[in-house]
């Protein structure tokens, strides 16, 4: 006889008037454990509102944050989408009741992983023991890195509760056949899919649930599967299609993602774009692809190219991509939680106790599974949840870990952890032999994996969340708090760059040029190719007069990154001022070249139109003149000094005034 059945033999067979048994079936347990997730959320996210970041959301919070504002104003899109729609979706509800009121943002994933508990505690009571379900949703009440999440807008909360749903959904399969459902379990993974896209790669797992437990008629229903997980997929899909023109599934992110996790500089978890760092943006992206391609490229176009690079460099340095990957299974199951958009360890402390609860996440629900998995091996529902576990840490690792990335799993690890601790203590009640207790061992793998330290794993200094923090200052409008903070990240040998920018840009709104310009300077010193620095400079040196330094910073700074709008407009509008004050004094030549570079940088119709009065005033440029006009009436076909210039050419007027006001 098995280990699972001897254990399941000798748990029934207690009295049921035991007083461990009535405990397990106390009606007020459901209330406990969703007050004391509700309770503990809450305290973190009312001890987290005295930080600017709260209320200035940056990075991944900020776009779920606009996201949701536009959806909100009927602006969903755009498409093709960049990332899943969902949690937009739920936040912008939250905002058409509340306002675009972020505390209300956060209480909508404190009632997410409300959700999340309930779920898990009635999964674990209606397929294993009552105490499994407890000790399930207790493990994911008090896990300090769910409660992190709930203060922070980004996904995490919704996909940890369709990661829970999709788990009850598919073991109903065992119970219930019927295409009700079936239909409701195919839904829920499509739900779960629009939520967050790894989902998709787990989709094997319920296809084939469905196929064995289909006794007649198996393609029938795994076709209603489908078709049933399709419902929420498929109008984005179309949607995607119609819209943005492209074949994209659900979104395009996976792309860019795919080239930062799979690349010779790749170390398995910073999000950090080859030649960019880890400051990198999506134009970034889009730039460094269309320059490599030659042409501008859609979003879809731009996440193929991504993927592109990953595959090759897989197929073309196999053994560091395998090397690569390897490391990323261990960081996937480390206890270290890896910070993306926010420092864990620093934000983390604004509730006292809080990182003492996040020692309960992966450091402790990974040892205990690899117990739990083992003591019910023979259970189909453990076989579902090992496959969905395995399945998903592949869709992460494909791209890199992060530790709100691997969140969705907790669910399903909170369970199978909450049956090695039921197998403990009731073979503690029971006083059984020593040899009983030989599984324990396998905890010893799941500790050594949990906590290897050949990674060098370590938090990010200090200086980059107050960094963050001078930032969200600057939002806020708190130029002396945000001083302060970058001058405490500076203290800390960290974000030095961009922290004495931004020290610049402070001294610059209080007038004090000279500080401004020495900061900025400061920034180059710490990093020449500082493109923001650079353009800063240049609107000081224009600002003291010093036209010629301004175009040379201008145009150092557009170079750099030449979609960035600061500098090509800036540098385009030096160029635009100065050729027209040279037409105005009648320096047609340099009012050609110095209008010419104006619109290959930023063509506008005032600049084409003076550009064509310039060459109007030299001899035997007629045609030309008129090819500019065209070019500013094709931007502005109503450009109304265009339309009377070009009227005259027509009409052989011979003559016209010289004077620019006609700009």
């Amino acid at each position: 006889m098995s280990l699972s059945c001897v254990y399941f033999r000798q748990v029934n067979s207690y009295s049921k008037s035991s007083r461990y048994e009535i405990w397990a079936e106390w009606p007020g347990w459901p209330y406990l454990l969703i007050g004391v997730t509700v309770l503990l959320r809450l305290l973190h996210v009312w001890n987290s509102e005295s930080n600017p970041t709260f209320w200035a959301p940056a990075v991944d919070p900020q776009w779920y944050d606009n996201a949701a504002m536009e959806i909100l104003q009927g602006n969903f899109g755009p498409f093709p989408l960049f990332r899943a729609p969902l949690y937009p979706i739920l936040l912008a509800g939250v905002y058409a009741v509340f306002g675009h009121d972020l505390f209300a943002a956060r209480v909508l994933n404190v009632l997410l992983q409300a959700a999340t508990v309930w779920v898990i505690l009635r999964v674990g009571r209606s397929y294993f023991l009552a105490w499994v379900g407890i000790v399930a949703a207790a493990l994911f009440a008090v896990n300090g890195m769910t409660i992190y999440f709930a203060a922070e807008i980004v996904s995490p909360s919704a996909e940890m509760l369709a990661a829970a749903l999709v788990m009850w959904a598919t073991f109903r399969l065992f119970r219930d056949h019927s295409p009700a459902a079936i239909a409701l379990c195919g839904l829920t993974w499509g739900l779960a899919a629009v939520t967050r896209p790894n989902f998709l790669f787990v989709f094997p797992v319920a296809i084939l649930t469905v196929f064995f437990v289909s006794r007649m008629g198996w393609l029938k229903r795994i076709a209603l599967w489908i078709v049933c997980a399709g419902v929420p997929i498929l109008p984005i899909t179309l949607a995607n299609i119609v819209k943005g023109h492209e074949f994209v599934v659900i979104a395009t992110q996976g792309g860019v993602n795919f080239w930062i996790g799979n690349n010779p500089e790749a170390i398995g978890y910073l999000s950090s774009l080859p030649g960019y760092g880890s400051t990198w943006t999506m134009a970034d992206a889009a730039d460094e692809s269309q320059r490599a391609m030659g042409r501008k490229l859609t979003e879809g176009e731009v996440s193929a190219f991504y993927t592109k690079k990953g595959r090759d460099f897989i197929t073309g340095q196999p053994l560091q991509a395998l090397n690569l990957m390897i490391r990323k299974i261990g960081l996937f199951f480390n206890h270290f939680e890896i910070s993306n958009n926010k420092h864990i360890e620093y934000f983390s402390r604004l509730s006292p106790w809080l990182p003492t609860l996040q020692w309960l996440n992966f450091g402790v629900l990974l040892p205990l599974s690899l117990l739990g998995f083992w003591v019910l091996r023979t259970r189909e529902e453990i076989k579902l949840i090992a496959g969905m576990t395995i399945l998903y840490m592949v869709s992460v690792i494909l791209f890199f870990v992060t530790a709100r990335f691997r969140m969705p799993i907790v669910p399903w690890l909170c369970l199978i952890a909450a049956v090695a601790i039921v197998w403990i203590v009731d073979s503690l009640r029971q006083r059984l032999s020593w040899q009983h207790f030989a599984p324990l061992v396998l905890i010893i793998p799941g500790v050594l994996i949990a906590y290897t330290t050949i990674w060098d794993l370590h938090e990010a200094p200090i200086g980059w969340a107050r960094f963050m923090e001078g930032n969200a200052y600057m939002r806020l409008g708190q130029l002396d708090s945000a001083r302060t903070a970058f001058e405490n990240s500076i203290s800390y040998s960290e974000a030095t760059p961009l922290a004495y920018l931004n020290l610049g840009v402070i001294a610059y709104r209080h007038g004090r040029f000279q500080e401004a310009k020495q900061r900025y300077e400061d920034a180059l010193l710490a990093d020449p190719n500082c493109n923001l620095a650079l353009n800063n400079l240049g609107t000081i040196y224009e600002s003291l007069g010093d036209t010629t330094r301004a175009i040379e910073y201008y145009r150092r700074a557009h170079l750099l990154r030449p979609y960035e709008p600061d500098a090509r407009i800036n540098l385009a509008g030096t160029y635009f001022r100065q050729g027209t004050a040279a037409l105005k004094s009648g320096s047609d030549s340099l009012a050609i070249v110095l209008l010419d570079s104006c619109v290959q940088i930023s063509p506008t119709p005032a600049a084409y139109y003076n550009l064509a009065v310039a060459l109007l005033g030299q001899s035997g440029r007629t045609q030309r003149a008129r090819y500019e006009l065209d070019r500013a009436l094709d931007l502005d076909p109503d450009y109304t000094p265009a339309l009377k210039l070009k009227a005259m050419i027509r009409d052989s007027v011979q003559f016209f005034s010289r004077d620019p006001s006609r700009e």
